[in-house]
């Protein structure tokens, strides 16, 4: 009996250290990347404790399947995915041009299971009062899916500051645009 009741209390003081998703209430939201953004609405935060794949933590309105907003700095040398077993990792290079940016989420994105990633629309953007740029994706995850997705970045001293949304193209991709386009608009670097 006293084994059975260490082993309840051991599990229980390990579930009370488990990471677990979390309600991200609308309004200001602190990444853990060091910037800032606006909410227009509840999502669910998943933390980089949680994220398999890449670095940094996200969010998701109906489920990381379904759609994934990305928030990540990366540093000098480091990747936006996290390392594979001897997998050739695209890193990102201070001073890094803004078709090195776009290849480097192209390429990452390929390694954890989208095919035919394409960038479109890239363009300048300014960002919290930086030159940045925003993207569009277009490709398929390896089930056959078609996904698109958008992306707004900014280098700074630190590195790397990027949001990344991606979704199905149909239905969830649409239903969310607007809202990701706000929240990307809402970037504030002055959090560093």
């Amino acid at each position: 009996m006293k084994k059975l009741i260490a082993m309840v209390a051991a599990v229980a003081a390990l579930a009370g250290c488990a990471v677990m998703p979390e309600t991200a209430p609308a309004g200001a939201f602190q990444t853990e990347s060091d910037f800032s953004v606006t909410l227009p609405s509840d999502w669910s935060r998943w933390p980089s404790q949680i994220n398999p794949a890449t670095s940094g933590e996200y969010l998701t309105k109906d489920g990381m399947l379904l759609n994934r907003l990305h928030f990540v700095t990366i540093a000098d040398g480091q990747s936006f995915v996290r390392v594979f077993r001897e997998a050739d990792v695209p890193t990102y290079a201070d001073g890094a041009s803004e078709f090195e940016v776009v290849e480097m989420v192209t390429r990452s994105l390929a390694l954890i299971g989208y095919n035919s990633v394409e960038a479109v629309e890239i363009r300048p953007a300014t960002i919290d009062g930086n030159e940045g740029i925003r993207f569009g994706l277009i490709g398929n995850w390896e089930n056959g899916l078609n996904v698109r997705g958008d992306v707004a970045a900014v280098a700074q001293e630190d590195g790397l500051h990027l949001i990344l949304f991606l979704a199905p193209e149909m239905h969830y991709y649409a239903s969310l645009a607007d809202e990701v386009d706000q929240i990307m608009n809402s970037m504030d670097l002055a959090a560093e």
